[in-house]
């Protein structure tokens, strides 16, 4: 049966840390270097000791860029919650402020509500008592 090259596939690959694949690496090749070179005991032992060195520097090389970047993340998150915060205390004192003019709004509502009906309650006792006064005056004149 032939096979259909024709179907495309996908490859899935799982992420690692390139830092920990180097140091494999490292170790790998120290120990192949251990065991192929040709060197006697005292130029395997600076040999050694020199790849221990390098592989110390770029480790700490390593550590100081993951540090700063960890670092400049840390810096850029900062300043991104202090903008927001900003803003939200923004939102805050602009909410505050119209709060306050509609309660101010609603309190001169409410005065010249109540001197309006203050008005109306006197022109109705004027009437009542004008009303009153009229049919006492009839009463009396009859």
């Amino acid at each position: 049966m032939p096979e259909d090259h024709s179907q495309p596939y996908i490859v899935v690959e799982k992420g690692t840390s390139a830092f920990g694949a180097f140091l494999w690496g490292a170790l790998v090749g120290a120990a192949a270097a251990l065991l192929f070179a040709p060197k006697s005991g005292e130029e395997t032992q600076a040999d050694i000791k020199e790849g221990a060195r390098r592989l110390r520097r770029s480790a700490e090389d390593k550590f100081s860029e993951i540090r700063e970047s960890v670092e400049e993340g840390y810096d850029k998150a900062r300043e991104d919650v202090a903008e927001r915060v900003e803003v939200a205390r923004e939102q805050v004192r602009e909410r505050r402020h119209k709060a306050e003019e509609a309660l101010k709004a609603g309190k001169e509502a409410a005065k010249r509500a109540r001197g309006d009906l203050e008005e109306r309650v006197s022109e109705s006792k004027e009437a009542y008592k004008a009303a009153l006064a009229e049919s006492t005056e009839d009463v009396e004149a009859s």
